[in-house]
Protein backbone atom coordinates (compact mmCIF):
# COMPACT_ATOMS: atom_id res chain seq x y z
CA UNK A 1 0.00 0.00 0.00
CA UNK A 2 1.52 3.47 -0.96
CA UNK A 3 0.89 6.28 1.45
CA UNK A 4 0.42 9.46 0.14
CA UNK A 5 -0.02 13.23 1.10
CA UNK A 6 -2.35 13.79 3.66
CA UNK A 7 -3.32 10.43 4.71
CA UNK A 8 -3.41 9.66 8.51
CA UNK A 9 -0.77 7.26 9.67
CA UNK A 10 -0.02 5.18 12.89
CA UNK A 11 2.78 3.95 14.33
CA UNK A 12 3.07 0.84 16.57
CA UNK A 13 5.61 -0.67 19.06
CA UNK A 14 5.17 -4.56 18.92
CA UNK A 15 8.81 -5.41 20.85
CA UNK A 16 7.03 -4.68 24.93
CA UNK A 17 4.86 -7.00 26.60
CA UNK A 18 2.11 -5.36 25.14
CA UNK A 19 0.98 -7.05 21.96
CA UNK A 20 0.54 -4.09 19.87
CA UNK A 21 0.73 -0.45 21.50
CA UNK A 22 -0.31 2.54 19.48
CA UNK A 23 3.80 4.89 19.66
CA UNK A 24 2.54 7.86 17.64
CA UNK A 25 0.06 9.42 15.04
CA UNK A 26 0.46 12.08 12.41
CA UNK A 27 -0.72 13.30 9.08
CA UNK A 28 2.46 12.71 5.99
CA UNK A 29 3.17 15.67 4.62
CA UNK A 30 5.28 14.77 1.46
CA UNK A 31 6.85 11.45 0.06
CA UNK A 32 9.86 10.51 -1.68
CA UNK A 33 9.54 7.57 -3.66
CA UNK A 34 12.50 7.31 -4.99
CA UNK A 35 13.87 6.22 -1.92
CA UNK A 36 10.39 5.17 -0.20
CA UNK A 37 10.00 7.81 2.37
CA UNK A 38 7.15 10.08 4.49
CA UNK A 39 7.79 13.12 5.97
CA UNK A 40 5.31 13.16 8.94
CA UNK A 41 4.05 15.67 11.25
CA UNK A 42 3.42 13.40 14.31
CA UNK A 43 1.22 14.30 17.50
CA UNK A 44 3.76 15.52 19.19
CA UNK A 45 4.36 18.74 16.60
CA UNK A 46 7.18 17.13 15.01
CA UNK A 47 8.49 16.73 11.38
CA UNK A 48 10.46 13.88 10.63
CA UNK A 49 11.72 11.75 7.58
CA UNK A 50 10.82 8.08 8.36
CA UNK A 51 11.05 5.16 6.37
CA UNK A 52 7.00 4.40 5.43
CA UNK A 53 7.64 0.90 6.13
CA UNK A 54 7.37 2.41 10.00
CA UNK A 55 4.10 3.47 9.71
CA UNK A 56 0.58 2.37 8.68
CA UNK A 57 -2.27 4.07 6.97
CA UNK A 58 -5.38 4.40 9.45
CA UNK A 59 -8.52 3.88 8.05
CA UNK A 60 -11.97 4.61 8.78
CA UNK A 61 -13.73 1.11 10.49
CA UNK A 62 -17.14 0.80 8.94
CA UNK A 63 -19.19 -0.49 11.77
CA UNK A 64 -21.49 -4.04 10.72
CA UNK A 65 -24.23 -3.15 13.07
CA UNK A 66 -27.29 -1.20 11.94
CA UNK A 67 -28.63 1.54 14.22
CA UNK A 68 -32.33 2.14 13.57
CA UNK A 69 -34.09 4.51 15.64
CA UNK A 70 -37.77 4.51 15.89
CA UNK A 71 -39.14 7.83 15.16
CA UNK A 72 -42.67 6.98 16.02
CA UNK A 73 -41.94 6.76 19.83
CA UNK A 74 -44.00 7.98 22.13
CA UNK A 75 -43.35 10.47 25.01
CA UNK A 76 -45.60 10.12 27.87
CA UNK A 77 -45.39 12.92 30.20
CA UNK A 78 -47.18 12.47 33.67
Amino acid sequence: MTLKKGDLVACYITNTDQWEELLNWGIVLDVNESVHDILVLDNSGYQRWWPSTRWCLLREQKSKKNIKFNLDTEIKLG
